[in-house]
């Protein structure tokens, strides 16, 4: 009895439980990988906010006032030119529009990269929350079932007391006791893991909660269609189509010439009344109109595109095989459920018998082993049938929390 209060007291050493809904959410805002895909949407948004500037003017003076006397150089305030220009550099052709469009989309598709990758992680996450789940059941299982047994050993101590049974009988009975401890150990063990790569995901404490059954219906062609509409990674791909159309149209207009426009202030001498001008320069695209970037540009555009159609195709791919493993799951938990009653049935019958005194002490320990195991195969198929169901959820392109 010492040892089973040790283990609830260990047990109660974990943190709080947490929903998985509740986690899902937490894990938009706390997990480490998020939070780094997080500073990718940042940096796109300086890039944007970066596109949308004009270029900066620049400003010369120019003073000229001394001559050469033969070998002295002297200051010649009759001879003297001051000269002091702004220059602004303006871009034709669209050019800075179509860089602020590219980046904009970029934008975009660098938050539903973040987006994606949150999904990703999010199966990862109930993957492990789903086994966390089952070990704890099953470790809550085995600490009721040491209950039972320790009242049924009490028991069968007084009767070897009272000459009722054997020694080796007993001493059967106290090794047992010795191996559903040790399994307990495991279990426990299996959990504590478990529990800490969960929380490892939610940067906290926590540990699952138990979930109800589920009861719908899935049609693989409404979570086919449901995931080519909602998934992340296509529309990723999507903006950043977008955004290479635009970086085209920007290359294309490299071939428009850009201009700079200047304002001029000139003085010479101390007898020259000073003059103001206005200058224009062009830079002419005779050799470089950025040829090289825009076959690039396309090459990328059709990379793009093939890069889509097998997303498109391997989310098809993907979800199907989610739905047979869904499906089989399904069939394997009712199979299990189905035979868990006539399972529960022979156990209490069997504890009655050895009470009774029908079977031996082999025949009672064998029927706990043996329902032991199955417990822990059932409740295996259980939550992998609901992590099975939330997986696909989650593929198709919907949020548990949604």
């Amino acid at each position: 009895m010492l040892f089973f209060v040790v283990m609830l007291i260990t047990g109660l050493a974990f943190s709080e439980e947490i929903s998985l809904k509740e986690a899902l959410r937490l894990l938009r805002e706390r997990n480490y990988d998020v939070k780094i895909a997080q500073y990718e949407v940042k940096k796109a948004e300086g890039s944007y906010i970066q596109a949308g500037f004009l270029q900066n003017p620049s400003l010369s003076i120019n003073y000229t006032g001394m001559n050469f006397s033969g070998n002295t150089l002297v200051y010649d305030t009759s001879n003297t030119l001051l000269s002091i220009r702004i220059d602004q550099p303006i871009e034709l052709g669209e050019k800075r529009q179509y860089r602020k469009l590219s980046a904009f989309y970029q934008l975009k598709a660098t938050e539903y990269s973040r987006d994606n990758l949150l999904r990703d992680i999010a199966l990862q996450f109930i993957s492990i929350y789903f086994q966390a789940l089952s070990d704890r059941v099953y470790l809550e299982y085995l600490k009721e079932d040491f209950k039972e047994y320790e009242k049924i050993l009490n028991i069968q101590r007084q009767k070897q007391n009272l000459g009722f049974l054997s020694l080796i009988d007993l001493m059967k009975l106290e090794l047992y006791k010795t191996e559903l401890e040790n399994a307990i150990r495991q279990a426990e063990a299996n959990y504590k893991k478990d529990v800490k790569e969960l929380s490892f995901y939610l940067s906290g404490d926590y540990e699952p909660a138990h979930i109800k059954e589920v009861a719908e219906d899935l049609d693989l062609a409404n979570l086919i269609h449901s995931a080519l509409e909602n998934r992340e990674s296509l529309k990723a791909l999507r903006e950043q189509i977008k955004s290479i159309d635009y970086q085209i149209k920007l290359l294309r207009a490299y071939s428009v010439p850009d201009v700079v426009i200047g304002f001029e202030y000139d003085a010479f001498g101390v007898k020259y009344k000073p003059g103001m001008g206005v200058g224009l320069s062009i830079n002419l695209p005779v050799f470089d109109r950025r040829q090289g970037d825009l076959i690039t540009a396309l090459s990328t555009k059709e990379q793009t595109l093939t890069a889509m159609k097998k997303e498109e195709e391997s989310i098809r791919k993907e979800i199907t095989q989610a739905f047979y493993d869904y499906e089989a799951s399904k069939r394997v938990y009712a199979s299990y459920l189905e035979n868990k009653k006539r399972m529960d049935e022979l156990i209490d019958r069997t504890r009655r018998a050895y009470l009774l005194g029908g079977i031996s002490t082999l025949d009672y320990l064998d029927t706990l082993r043996t329902y032991r195991a199955f417990i822990n195969t059932f409740l295996q198929a259980k939550h992998q049938y609901l992590q099975n169901y939330y997986r696909l959820k989650l593929l198709s392109g919907g949020w548990y929390e949604n």
